[in-house]
């Protein structure tokens, strides 16, 4: 996620005020004709009432959007984490969840964090959840270090080596956790990965987010890690990736920075294909070197076997070559029916019916950007010659709609992703920001459709924030998801974490169709 432009808080104070307006024309929940009770089907769905993956003012106005939105899929169990909000990226291992807050005091300033209030500052960090009774998840501890006390969208877990990895949001820390037991994670090592400055602590803000590490050279943002758990590619967005050698847990080390930077990243099973998704923006933005050409986001396959057999010996200075590129695919926003702000985001592997692909979305995080992002599926069986073969787009994602979709003051980019099995993918799963939990069967992935949808519920005791409702929720009207998705094939149940609500476990129901995956357990 990138900063607010001026431009964009501009769009969501001019949409805030529109909010008044039509609450001052009869929109307000007394007046409105809807009720504030929805009659569920047989199923329990509670369906959209206007475009696909939307949650209109009308409804945030009459109190509907904050029952949420349903179809083909109901809850399990879930844990608020103490009621905190702000949670934003999510890993796993066995049982257990880590849930991350977002780093929107760093990225956004203060005017963006529930955490200038001191009450809040506890509950700032890595949430270890145990899910092993997944009808009443239990929240263990709220770890805290220097990277996982902010570590925007680059905390992943490693099921070979159990250990969990993040990077400071902005900054330049890493920490490493051991997790063989998984409810307990020891902080094994945490250094730096980069060159940094550290800034004073923020005037006037008692108990605020203090002291911002602020890194040069490599800004942490993103993550991707091995499937043996060796090697990480950290990205910065703006500046450089890092190459991590993970083999010693107490004293990683960096292999090498190397331009350019990408927003995230994903790798084959092997290792030896790094997929980076590369967001023009920036480097439109900003100028500095990041990416292909300026203004053009995609997808950029690399070569880094040198990495995974570690034949490429660490760069003796900060910075080294970048790796051998193999394929690139890439696409103007504007052009693919986007907002101009909207760049790469997300880049990861599957396979289906033996052939290879990459899902790969784009991303702007904030209300006022329409056409927000949406996603895409590449082909990469020829790594050599990616081809796209199909868009995702929902109706919230369309020029058309842009003049209804403005005024909801929401965010409908794609963001994160998961899948049934990556190894023979037939089930899609997408965080979607205000657009929640979106389900697709690829089973054909040139013709992919949607077969389910999960707006969580807003949790009315989180904190809220003005800034908030462009990039995560509104706290009492409507709330977000943004993590990635995990799908637990024998239980058939799905994990994920929403801005407001937290930690949620959910199930298909009939209503999702019958090519919806079933349990493979007993």
């Amino acid at each position: 996620m990138s900063p607010l432009t001026l431009r964009g808080i501009a769009k969501i104070i001019v949409l805030a005020i529109s909010v008044l307006l039509v609450s001052s024309c009869g929109g307000s929940s007394g007046s409105s004709t809807r009720t504030n009770t929805e009659v569920a089907s047989p199923d329990g769905d509670l369906l959209e009432t206007g475009l696909q993956g939307q949650v209109p003012l009308a409804d945030q106005l009459s109190g509907r959007a904050a029952q949420g939105y349903r179809k083909g899929l109901r809850l399990v169990g879930e844990n608020t984490i103490l009621d905190r909000g702000a949670n934003f990226s999510m890993a796993w291992l066995d049982d257990c969840a880590y849930v991350t807050t977002t780093s929107p005091g760093q990225i956004f300033g203060p005017a963006s964090s529930p955490y200038i209030d001191p009450q809040f500052s506890a509950l700032n960090g890595m949430a270890v959840i145990d899910a092993s009774d997944p009808k009443n998840p239990k929240l263990i501890d709220i770890l805290q270090s220097p990277a996982m006390i902010a570590p925007h969208e680059s905390i992943q877990a490693n099921q070979a080596r159990h250990i969990i990895v993040a990077t400071r949001g902005g900054g330049t820390a890493l920490d490493v956790y051991d997790a063989t037991d998984c409810r307990k994670p020891v902080l094994t090592a945490s250094v730096n990965i980069g060159l940094g400055i550290t800034l004073p602590p923020l005037p006037d803000l008692p108990g605020g987010i203090g002291s911002i590490d602020q890194g040069l050279a490599f800004m942490g943002h993103a993550m991707c890690i091995t499937n043996d758990g060796l090697t990480a590619y950290a990205t910065s967005s703006a500046q450089s990736n890092a190459v991590i050698d993970l083999t010693d847990l107490e004293d990683p080390k960096l292999i090498q920075l190397y331009s350019p930077a990408s927003h995230d990243c994903g790798l084959n099973p092997e290792g030896t294909r790094l997929y980076q998704a590369n967001f023009g923006f920036v480097s439109l933005g900003l100028g500095l070197p990041n990416g292909p050409a300026v203004g053009q986001n995609g997808l950029m396959i690399l070569d880094v076997s040198g990495f995974q057999d570690r034949s490429t010996p660490p760069s003796p200075l900060l910075f080294g070559t970048q790796p051998p590129l193999v394929g690139f695919l890439g696409w103007t926003n504007i052009l693919d029916g986007e907002a101009p702000t909207a760049g790469s985001h997300t880049a990861r592997w599957f396979k289906n019916g033996g052939r290879s692909y990459v899902y790969s979305s784009d991303e702007w995080p904030t209300a006022g950007v329409c056409p927000w992002a949406h996603s895409r599926i590449i082909d990469i069986t020829d790594d050599t010659n990616p081809v796209k073969v199909s868009d995702i787009i929902l109706d919230v994602n369309k020029l058309e709609n842009c003049a209804e979709t403005e005024i909801d003051i929401a965010n409908y980019s794609a963001h994160y992703v998961g899948f049934d099995d990556v190894n023979n993918a037939t089930t899609l799963f997408m965080s979607y920001y205000t657009g929640g939990l979106r389900v697709w069967d690829i089973r054909d992935p040139a013709n992919p459709f949607e077969i389910a949808y999960w707006h969580p519920a807003p949790n009315p005791n989180t904190p809220t924030v003005f800034l908030s409702e462009g990039f995560g929720s509104s706290g009492d009207r409507w709330d977000a998801v943004a993590t990635y998705i995990r799908y637990r094939p024998e239980t058939g149940h799905i994990w994920l974490a929403a801005y407001s609500a937290g930690f949620q476990i959910l199930e298909f129901t009939d209503s999702a169709g019958p090519s919806a995956p079933k349990p493979t357990g007993p």
